[in-house]
């Protein structure tokens, strides 16, 4: 008997074992975000580089930690009570205060900076450093240097800690020693300390060139070869700037821009470095392209996917610049090239410029999750500056549109700029339907609608970087789920 119960026992500690895994898979924690607020702080007083320990309400989600007006360094967010910040340079004497979206809380008690004296031994000064080199300086408490300057111009810290302190060597047009100097703050005002007089020689490499073509055709990149090439920012020929596509210190690949359609050039090919020098690369490069070549990208079979809930893969996103899609997941990290996107309805699937989506963006999920928290972080895609898309069906009723149609067909259409769409309104519908046929209950070419067998060709106008497409639907591969229809498949030319 005793045997039967403690396998009973173990078989029920099993299931409330399986049922604990089962719920914390499905759990999803969600916190909310409100405002911070301060009940204490320790210590009172530290120099820099020490710690604070915040203790307080809803601290987990604070952005900004202030010390007498300075920023902090949030090391830690330890628990929504709990909040670790570490003292730096910009720190000074004063009241402790977190803050995040929602609001800001001050502490009662004043915080005490004690201000320690950076010191450099002269022997330790360097006298030159080449351009974009890191340059190290040792010594005491330099982890409360504010900044450095050489030639009265700050230069950017790499790294700073309190026996060592590292930065980078600017350029500069002086061929004579400048200043070099650290300013720092002694809890009375900002005082500057360097070696006596202009001490610092700023050294200047070169790029050089051992080989360099000739001549290049576009889409057919050429390869420079020399050294110290890294240094080279920009290549010209003529007014043109060319396209890098590769860069190492001993090689640079290049070709014509592919915004570039002026046709056969030539010119002298310079190189950019520093920001202002110049190297000539070779002094007559001649250039072949071919002025009458297609000014737009092309993608055939493009397919989108609406919400998995009707059987799509949320691969519903497009950028018609590289003819990317996107799923709901990537979204929000690339909505900046986001053209349109493709949503589902009852009978019918429906494009969605981004202006237009602000009530259908929250239904696309990653992961489970909805995509839009409606906190304001979708608002440069839908909201006030937001991406507007908008599209117009052309029909072969109209004598422009037909033009539009004719040329698109007979693959005769060299450049999509406003001009070639001349006489016809410009695209004025955000989110046009798409039926299977001008039979379906709703559809109406005079609302905007697409449809497969007919009217299935239009223009599409991004209004926010002014770019022309024109698109071609031409199928639905699946079935309606509960009448909803979860994808789509097109072709599509869209301005270089």
């Amino acid at each position: 008997m005793k045997t039967n119960i403690k396998s009973l026992y173990l078989i029920i500690i099993l299931i409330v074992g399986l049922l604990s895994a089962c719920q914390e898979d499905t759990y999803i924690e969600t916190i909310e975000v409100k405002a911070p607020t301060i009940t204490s702080f320790s210590p009172n007083s530290g120099e820099v580089g020490s710690v604070i320990t915040i203790t307080g309400e809803n601290l987990q989600k604070v952005d900004t930690v202030l010390v007498g007006g300075g920023l902090a360094e949030i090391k830690y967010r330890i628990s929504s009570t709990k909040l670790v910040a570490k003292v730096v340079s910009t720190c000074r004497d004063g009241k402790v205060v977190v803050s995040n979206s929602k609001g800001k809380s001050e502490s009662t008690n004043e915080f005490t900076v004690t201000y320690l004296t950076p010191y450099i031994a002269p022997e330790n000064y360097p006298t030159s450093g080449t351009v974009n080199e890191e340059v190290v300086i040792e010594g005491e408490y330099l982890n409360v240097i504010d900044s450095i300057l050489v030639g009265g111009e700050k230069v950017t810290i790499i790294s700073q800690r309190a026996n060592e302190i590292v930065f980078k060597v600017p350029y500069a047009e002086d061929e004579t020693p400048v200043t070099l100097r650290y300013a720092y703050f002694n809890g009375t005002e900002n005082v500057l300390v360097g070696p006596e007089g202009s001490t610092f020689t700023i050294l200047k490499e070169a790029p050089s060139v051992s080989y360099c073509p000739t001549s290049l055709t576009k889409y057919t990149p050429v390869t420079i070869q020399g050294e110290r090439l890294t240094l080279i920012d920009s290549i010209f020929v003529g007014s043109v700037k060319m396209l890098i596509k590769l860069k190492t210190d001993t090689e640079i690949t290049i070709d014509m821009p592919t915004d570039y359609f002026g046709g056969n050039m030539s010119g002298a090919l310079t190189g950019i470095y520093y920001g202002a020098r110049q190297i000539v690369l070779t002094d007559d490069f001649q250039v072949t392209a071919d002025p009458n070549e297609p000014r737009y990208y092309s993608y055939t079979d493009v397919l989108l996917s609406a919400r998995i809930a009707y059987g799509g893969t949320e691969d519903a996103f497009f950028d018609a610049e590289t003819g990317t899609v996107f799923n709901s997941c990537s979204a929000y990290e690339n909505r900046s090239v986001i053209d349109f996107y493709l949503y589902d309805q009852s009978g019918y699937v429906q494009l969605y410029g981004p202006h237009n989506g602000s009530s259908t963006i929250k239904n696309f999920k990653c992961n489970g999750v909805s995509i839009d928290p409606k906190d304001g972080s979708w608002d440069d895609f839908y909201g006030t500056g937001g991406i507007q898309t908008k599209f117009r069906v052309l029909s072969r009723d109209s004598t422009n549109h037909l033009a539009v149609l004719d040329a698109f067909d007979a693959g005769t259409i060299v450049e999509l700029n406003d001009d070639f769409f001349t006489g016809i309104s410009l695209p004025s519908t955000s989110s046009p339907r798409i039926y299977k046929s001008v039979d379906d209950a709703g559809y109406n070419v005079a609302s905007g609608h697409f449809c497969i067998d007919k009217n299935n060709i239009g223009w599409v106008r991004n209004y926010t970087t002014g770019k022309n497409g024109i698109i071609k639907i031409t199928g639905m591969p699946k079935e309606a789920v509960n009448n909803r229809i979860p994808e789509l498949t097109f072709d599509i030319i869209w301005q270089k």
